[in-house]
């Protein structure tokens, strides 16, 4: 099967650009069977995310955030991390020959999407995340999106899906929190949307205070509400495993939904970014950033955000910086003062 195959823009063609890069590997047995599994995985994977069956994928369910979402999603479903680099591999050596075949959504940048999972060579410079500006239209979305009324079990599943995605999306702005932390929310912790404050243990093992407004709480408390359950777990699914905790993946997809409805790119750790570059914007230290984002060294902070602290420290520059006949006025001024000051003293 060639290129030819996977030309037609119909139902399947995710399926058979698959083939198509599998037929190349033929020659070698080995990464043909390790990719062919990898690549099984990525088509449930994107199918998990959206309503199409695998045999029903395009090319255009890919877009730049499909190697963060996969990691995630093989994460969740407790794959090593030898099997996840490997996956990830066949993944990326998948999207290179959709791009040398031009089959890639238009737009589409294969290094964009390598770059969300790259970490700098120790020492060289952190590249400055650059989260879309439209991000806040993803919550207006699932605010403003319509409850289904009814009384039927059906409306009431839809109508908790969309008070979650509500909630979801409210944690993550407010908190600024990564995924893992949001995921692992009880409603112990957050008091059933009452809690402003919330204590939580991090990345290595760190507590710290995460925050949340009041538009947070008041979303978290309507979902609860309209859940009418004791389940523990904060955000839960609301399918065949209903009360079980919702995964990281899962709440990559329901960012993922929302930033594909209102036509921007962007996943759960953007929102991390976003929140941060805008409070330093606001005049927010660096020392107050860190610990909302849990870094353990202010190095880090300053390293990834310092950047964006260039509006309020060119606001200091401009207050703190004198012109030269200003500054030649105060010098004389002090000069003139000086022989007073010592007739003064004697």
């Amino acid at each position: 099967m060639g290129e030819e195959a996977v030309q037609g823009k119909s139902a399947g063609e995710l399926a058979a650009a698959v083939e198509a890069f599998l037929a190349q590997l033929r020659h070698n047995r080995n990464t043909e069977r390790t990719y062919r599994a990898a690549l099984a995985e990525l088509l449930r994977f994107l199918s998990s995310q959206s309503s199409a069956s695998m045999g029903d994928l395009r090319l255009g369910d890919i877009d730049e955030t499909v190697l963060e979402g996969f990691r995630l999603y093989l994460e969740d479903h407790g794959r090593s991390a030898f099997t996840v680099r490997t996956y990830l591999a066949a993944l990326s050596s998948f999207l290179s020959f959709l791009l040398t075949h031009e089959l890639l959504p238009p737009g589409f940048s294969v290094e964009k999407a390598r770059a969300r999972l790259r970490r700098p060579q120790r020492g060289t410079p952190y590249p400055a995340p650059t989260p879309d500006p439209g991000l806040p239209l993803i919550i207006q979305y699932y605010d403003t999106l319509a409850l289904p009324s009814g009384e039927g079990r059906a409306n009431h599943l839809a109508r908790l899906r969309i008070l979650r995605a509500r909630a979801i999306v409210h944690t993550l702005y407010s908190t600024a929190g990564r995924i893992a932390e949001v995921a692992s929310l009880d409603r112990k912790h957050v008091a059933d949307g009452r809690q402003s404050e919330v204590v939580i243990t991090g990345k290595g093992g760190k507590q710290r205070l995460i925050f949340l407004t009041e538009e947070a709480r008041r979303a978290i408390a309507a979902y609860v509400k309209a859940r009418a359950d004791t389940y523990q777990p904060l955000f839960i699914s609301h399918g065949r495993d209903y009360g079980h905790r919702l995964t990281a993946a899962r709440l990559w997809a329901i960012v993922k939904e929302g930033a594909k409805a209102v036509g921007i790119e962007v996943t759960p750790h953007d929102f991390r970014h976003y929140r941060a570059r805008q409070m330093l914007n606001e005049g927010a230290p660096l020392e107050a950033i860190q610990e909302i984002l849990g870094h353990a060294d202010i190095s880090t902070t300053r390293k990834v955000y310092a950047i964006y602290a260039r509006p309020a420290v060119r606001q200091i520059f401009e207050e703190a910086t004198l012109s030269p006949a200003e500054a030649l006025r105060r010098w004389r001024s002090a000069w003139a003062a000086a022989p007073a000051q010592d007739d003064a003293a004697g």
